[in-house]
């Protein structure tokens, strides 16, 4: 019962609240300019109160949005919370205004959404290409992961090997063995492989071992690469390591996604069971 209430009572104040951040919108034309810089002070700070996709922070969004209708990153926060409940048809639109109005801004985070969450490949390669372009000879980042790494994912998820390896390579090349995100290896391994390049794939996937050794998606594609040249019963051992890290819970996985080349107990289950281990 006191739950039941306190649903209402939260229902009937962000009515109350919405009411009224409407009417403050009809005056915010007549405010003036130095207003107008100290009502979006204060709303900023109101909003911070409150977590990303509630509806009182799209609210206050909303009102700022009213007051700077021309802020990029108001349209760009407002999608954020929609993309992570799902809301594409929402966010998107909303990330297409924000790149109207500051596209090498908003495309810092949208090249890396296509790529990471929405899994829009053409989108992806296309946005990371031309947020890459505007510092051609730099190393860029978006959403902090680095753009050639981004492109290989996407490249190898579209079948063009080739091209996906010349990105892991430039990424590999441009963070060092040190800062290199340890999947950029088997990832490229796994190109190699679709190549059949199977001496040059499990280079990689030893170089992504000795980067972290419990690398349950080095052992495991290795384990692959070696079976496609006959050698089974090494092949085995690696597979088999890799079915003890993932059980360990030794994986690259996300709570919000599927995250790329991911790999599953199941799956090494059935690989084991298909070549009769």
């Amino acid at each position: 019962m006191e739950k039941s209430f306190a649903y209402i009572l939260n229902c009937i104040l962000f009515i109350i609240f919405c009411s009224c951040q409407e009417t403050k919108k009809q005056d915010f034309e007549n405010l003036t300019a130095e207003e107008r810089v100290l009502r979006t002070k204060e709303l900023e700070y109101q909003r911070g109160f409150h977590y990303q996709a509630s509806s009182f922070r799209q609210a206050y969004t909303d009102s700022l949005i009213a007051l700077n209708p021309e802020n990029a990153s108001y349209y760009q926060g407002k999608s954020i919370g929609h993309s992570k409940i799902g809301d594409y048809h929402i966010s998107f639109p909303l990330l297409e205004k924000a790149m109207k109005l500051d596209p090498k801004e908003t495309l810092y985070y949208t090249s890396w959404l296509m790529t990471d969450l929405y899994k829009d490949y053409d989108r992806a390669i296309e946005y990371l290409n031309r947020y890459d372009d505007y510092t051609p000879g730099q190393v860029d980042y978006a959403w902090g992961n680095n753009v050639n790494f981004l492109k290989g994912e996407v490249l190898q998820a579209l079948g063009r090997h080739e091209e996906a390896i010349a990105e892991f390579t430039k990424a590999i090349n441009e963070e060092g063995m040190e800062y290199i995100d340890p999947s950029a290896f088997p990832y490229r391994g796994i190109s190699y492989t679709a190549l059949k390049k199977y001496k040059k794939a499990i280079a990689d996937f030893d170089l992504g071992i000795k980067v972290y050794d419990k690398s349950s998606l080095s052992h495991y594609y290795k384990g692959i690469a070696l079976l496609e040249i006959g050698k089974k019963n090494e092949a085995l051992v690696h597979i088999e390591k890799a079915k003890e890290l993932v059980s360990k819970g030794f994986k690259k996985s996300d709570p919000y996604k599927e995250v790329y080349n991911e790999i599953y107990l199941m799956q090494i289950e059935d690989k084991l069971r298909e070549i009769g281990k």
